[in-house]
């Protein structure tokens, strides 16, 4: 996991050092983000077997039920995913502002998106500053959604993270370009279940996008190799 560079919104902002209570307290709630993917993953999972039971005998269960199944497995695990992800990024993003320590990210992150040109020069020296962008981070976060390659790169690389799907390329010895057009396709296909019911609203007729087996578990299989390589990079930083 690539370091953030230290540096501060303002040069005159004193700085302050973590002590070792907080840096434990982090660690537990990074694991705490891992804990909340595999959680939800595992609902996924559920429903990848819903048609077998505890030995593993096939059930007899309607082809139209089975698929319905397959919709939801790809849902919920690009919501596992997202609530990894955004879990994982306020851990990682609080501790960097606790510490005061802001990568060049971070910092353009907190000038451009977080607070106006006028705002900021009106409280960036002011004595809680840090605690105002912690809760400007805090309201913003709440209306995100860390879907997608695009979205995913970008926040975070406010965790210190640059190019996370190259060096999970790298990691996992995977195709970087896979990964990037797998997450984009998956992303999309959840948006079409949850937004357009699964179908195609192209067609004239009522249409119904194919679903299978091998789709879901694909889905499922991809977002915990993004999910595992992520928490091994950040147990490595």
């Amino acid at each position: 996991m690539e370091k953030a560079t230290n540096s501060s919104v303002g040069d005159d902002i004193p700085s302050e050092t973590s002590n070792s209570n907080e840096v434990k307290e982090a660690s537990k709630k990074s694991e705490l983000a891992f804990q909340i993917f595999n959680s939800g993953i595992k609902r996924a999972e559920n429903l990848l077997k819903i048609n077998t039971d505890e030995n593993e005998n096939k059930l007899n269960i309607p082809d139209d039920k089975l698929l319905d199944s397959y919709r939801a497995v790809i849902v919920l695990s690009i919501s596992a995913l997202d609530s990894y992800i955004k879990t994982f990024l306020i851990v990682e993003i609080k501790k960097s502002l606790k510490e005061k320590k802001l990568g060049t990210d971070l910092k353009k992150y907190i000038k451009e998106e977080l607070f106006s040109k006028d705002e900021l020069y009106k409280v960036v020296l002011e004595e809680n500053f840090y605690e105002k962008v912690i809760a400007k981070f805090d309201t913003d976060f709440e209306k995100r959604s860390f879907q997608g390659q695009k979205s995913i790169e970008k926040f975070m690389k406010l965790a210190g993270v640059s190019q996370v799907f190259k060096q999970i390329s790298i990691s996992a010895d995977k195709s970087a370009d896979k990964l990037y057009s797998s997450i984009e396709s998956f992303t999309l296909r959840r948006h079409e279940i949850v937004h357009c019911g699964d179908h195609d609203l192209t067609q004239t007729e009522l249409t119904e996008n194919e679903v299978e087996y091998d789709d879901a578990l694909e889905c499922v299989e991809l977002v915990k190799l993004i999910a595992n390589e992520i928490h091994k990079l950040s147990q490595e930083s």
